[in-house]
């Protein structure tokens, strides 16, 4: 899930890159259509409900798109999709899959430029509010979570939370209207912590009704599941990773995040999340 955290590097080393492409498989049972969410040079993510089909550990016959045909070794199944290795690759195809993978960081360069720009913004905010006093360094920095009664998914408030209520959202929402692309954008504390969500996932809980509270009211909780541990943790210039987004009710949705760290006073205080679907 960890992908790629600065400029330097080598797209060909260990790294897998969220993608949107297709791919066709020929089974014993016929030819199966399904998507690809992530892509390194040693294998691919297959996704949909097909890739439940795929056989395991078998060898099939494949297209990728923009890569061309392959032969695929089907391997571990997770939430997120099934992974695949290639076999017997070619000098021809290795070329092509490193021609897209260099493909796939020219497309993220500019959302990994905003990112960062909203990184600094968002720096400067956190700033100016201790600056002008409109919160302490202690406040900012609390991590005691005090459960909101009557929720569930269970939300949390802490010192921040007031401050932050009435500091981030322009910002947010601002950053939200630039790309329809975007899922969501969002800043968490070390912790996952995420006290001011978009609007459109910051409705008001329906008593009874974990579905609709798990997809719609997504504020004030903590998102400590391994894609919000990593993106709150970073502490690179960029965190780039693809995850399955829960959103209640037994769906998934596919993402691609860019995350840049958030500092105050030199102390890292979280992140700054930015999704894609993919």
């Amino acid at each position: 899930m960890l992908l790629r955290q600065d400029e330097r590097g080598d797209p060909r080393k260990n790294e897998r890159l969220p993608c949107s492409l297709r791919i066709k498989i020929t089974t014993a049972r016929g030819v199966i259509n399904a998507p690809v969410y992530e892509l390194a040079m040693d294998g691919i993510l297959i996704g949909g409900p097909d890739a439940e089909k795929l056989p395991a550990q078998e060898t099939l016959s494949a297209t990728v798109q923009d890569i061309g045909a392959c032969r695929i070794r089907i391997g571990d199944r997770s939430k997120a999709g099934c992974q695949a290795r290639f076999e017997a690759s070619t000098a021809e195809l290795r070329e092509k899959i490193e021609d897209r993978m260099w493909a796939i960081h020219e497309e993220n360069a500019e959302l990994i430029t905003r990112a960062m720009e909203a990184g600094a913004e968002l720096n400067k905010i956190f700033e100016n509010g201790l600056a002008n006093g409109a919160i302490t360094i202690a406040d900012m920095l609390d991590t005691d979570y005090v459960e909101i009664p009557d929720t569930n998914p269970v939300q949390y408030r802490t010192r921040m939370l007031d401050w932050a209520d009435r500091a981030l959202p322009a910002l947010l929402e601002a950053f939200l209207a630039r790309d329809k692309r975007l899922a969501f954008c969002a800043t968490v504390d070390r912790n996952g912590y995420l006290p001011v969500h978009n609007k459109i996932y910051s409705h008001p809980q329906r008593p009874g009704d974990v579905a609709y509270n798990t997809a719609n009211c997504r504020n004030r909780r903590i998102f400590n599941d391994p894609a919000g541990l990593a993106a709150a943790h970073n502490e690179r210039a960029y965190l780039v990773q693809s995850y399955a987004r829960d959103m209640g009710n037994g769906t998934t949705v596919m993402m691609r995040e860019i995350d840049v760290p958030i500092r105050v006073r030199g102390r890292h205080w979280g992140a700054f999340r930015t999704a894609y679907k993919l």
